[in-house]
Parts: C-alpha cells; structure tokens; sequence
C-alpha cells in the first residue's frame, strides 16, 4: 500500500483500486514470461500464423486475480483445411499444446484449448481463429457437439481490444481501472456468484461512460446505467458492435434477480456520493465494495491525521476545498 496518506474520497478509490482490484504484479510477470512460450510452441508448429492478446487480460480489465490469459491465434488456411471442422482444428492446436514441458493438462472447450499449466494458478486459453475472405472481425471455433455445432462464428476480439481502448483514452484513463473496481463488487470473493457475467459488467460500464471522469463517478454512472440496461426487453451492445448483444441469453428470472441487487448497490451509490465529509463518504462506500474499501471504519492509518481527527474539508471527485459541494457530474450516456 502506498505511504501517502487518503484525504479524498477519489484517493480512497484510487488507493482500493490500486491495492484491492488490481492483479497482482508477480502473477502479471508470471503471464508475460509464460503465455509468448505457449503462442511460440503453436506458431512454430502452424507457420504464417498471427497471433495477439484477447479478453480482459488483452484489454487489462482482470480483476482481483489472474484466472486466465486468452491468446487469438490467427490460422493461414488456404486449403480450406480448418475451416472444415472446428472441433478437429481445437483437436490439432491441443496435440500440439499439450506438448509443451509448461503444460499439466489441457481441456477443449467451445472455442478454446484450455491449456492448465504446472506451476501456477492461471491457465492459458489458445482461441484459434480465420480470418473471413470479406468485411471485417474473426471467425471463431464453435464446437458444441451436442447441439450439432462443429463450425465458425463471426465475432470481433479485435474491435472489442480497441473499444476498450479508445474508451479509456476518451475517459481520462478510468475506464480500465474502473472496470476492475466494478468487477471486485460484481464478485467480491471466489465462493461468491458473480452478479453479472464479467463481460455483461465492462459492458455496462463501456456504454456508462464518454467522457474524462473520476472513479467515484464511475461508480455511481455504472450503478445507473446497469439498473437501465437490466429492465425487461432493454439488452446491453457488446462495446464496438451494433449488431450484437452481450446478455442475449441471460433469462428473464437472472435478469430481475440481478437488477434488484444492483438497485440496492445503486441505492447505497447515490447515498455516498451526496455525502460532503470525506470520512462519512468513505464508510458510505464501504455499504457498497465491503471492508476492503478504504474509511475510518476499516483502515484509520490509512487515512490522513486532519481526516482522522474530522478537521479535513471535503476535497476530491464533486468536491471543492473549503467550499461548498458542487454538484455531482450528471452520468454520461453513449449511444447504443
């Protein structure tokens, strides 16, 4: 944790961002030694491949922990010789994964080969891909044999990497940490169901925010937009797309029993943000991310001696020094 004392609600943000959501720095060296000897092996083996980083460890919206890195390898295939099965194409990329003196075991999935390694905790998803004779994005394995699926389906990680991108470029850079902040209340622990899948979660967010913002903010505009996008019949874009739905298959009864949680979050949002002392914010906000959010009530030597003792004024996100509260920034809106 860093030495500098918490004056602010935005540093508290800040400081449990830091230090609560983000992955941490030796598992991030332990992938960036580990997943370019995995995309190696199979380019080696498949040559005139491409290959980049996918998902949120490409985007660098994992939060909490790194449960897996996601590599797109990009297949040459002018015969037509992968295209002609998914799943014998998911068989090959595994022959040659499994191989490779870093791997434990591996498993096929419905568009990747899962590769669990021996020595660490995450595991490594091979995603093999072709790119389409015309118009943009990826074509994906699709291997579901028991719905008769041995095929390809055309998906866009490409554009999904760069929405992220821009998005964060467009915000000040907040989207990113804040979707790793989002993500820690969506699932606070590993025995606790996620809320919304995490991918549902960044794209709520994605859709939340336009312009240069605060953590705070963040929050609070997710909380908004997330009971919005949750109402019956409303459906969430996957971020860059106009065509396609990131909760296409969540059920009605999924749907309603996730709104009402992140009602009560929302709630709980707004309350804290109406708050002009910082230490009564603070504590407000741990209703909402738990205990490990940064207060008085949860880590007072965290916090500076002037706001420990409740001489500090307010200052940060939606605050000014010694005066009096400016309102909080209307939630941004994009278009979907």
């Amino acid at each position: 944790m860093s030495d500098k004392p918490i004056t602010t609600v935005e540093e508290a943000f800040e400081s449990f961002e830091r230090n609560t959501a983000r992955v941490p720095d030796e598992d991030n060296a332990d992938a960036k030694e580990i997943h370019p000897k995995l995309r190696k092996a199979v380019t080696d083996e498949l040559p005139g491949t491409t290959h980049f980083l996918s998902g949120s460890y490409g985007r660098r919206t994992q939060a909490k922990r790194l449960k897996d890195v996601d590599v797109i390898v990009v297949l040459d295939d002018p015969d037509g010789e992968f295209e002609a099965s998914a799943s014998d194409t998911l068989e090959r990329v595994r022959t040659i994964v499994s191989a490779h003196e870093l791997v434990n075991y591996t498993k096929i999935s419905v568009r990747a080969v899962k590769a669990y390694l021996k020595d660490y905790e995450f595991h490594v998803d091979i995603v093999p891909a072709l790119r389409p004779a015309f118009g943009s994005g990826l074509r994906l394995a699709r291997n579901i044999p028991h719905e008769g699926y041995d095929d390809w389906t055309l998906e866009d990680p490409e554009g999904q990497l760069q929405a992220a991108k821009d998005k964060n470029k467009d915000t000040g850079g907040i989207y990113v940490p804040g979707t790793r902040v989002i993500k820690v209340w969506n699932k606070p622990y590993r025995t606790v169901d996620a809320i919304l899948r995490s991918y549902h979660a960044e794209s709520i967010l994605w859709h939340a925010l336009s312009d240069k913002t605060t953590l705070q903010e963040a929050a609070v505009a997710f909380f908004d937009e997330a009971y919005d996008r949750l109402a019956p019949g409303v459906r969430t874009l996957v971020p860059g797309s106009y065509t396609r739905y990131v909760d296409d298959r969540l059920d009605d009864d999924d749907r309603a029993t996730a709104r009402e949680k992140i009602e009560d979050a929302r709630e709980k949002a707004h309350a804290a943000a109406d708050l002009d002392d910082p230490g009564e914010a603070m504590d407000a906000w741990v209703k909402v991310f738990g205990a490990s959010f940064p207060a008085p009530s949860t880590n007072p030597d965290a916090l500076a001696k002037g706001l420990r003792s409740g001489a500090a004024k307010a200052v940060g996100a939606g605050f000014a020094m010694g005066g009096e509260r400016s309102t909080i920034k209307a939630r941004s809106w994009s278009p979907s």
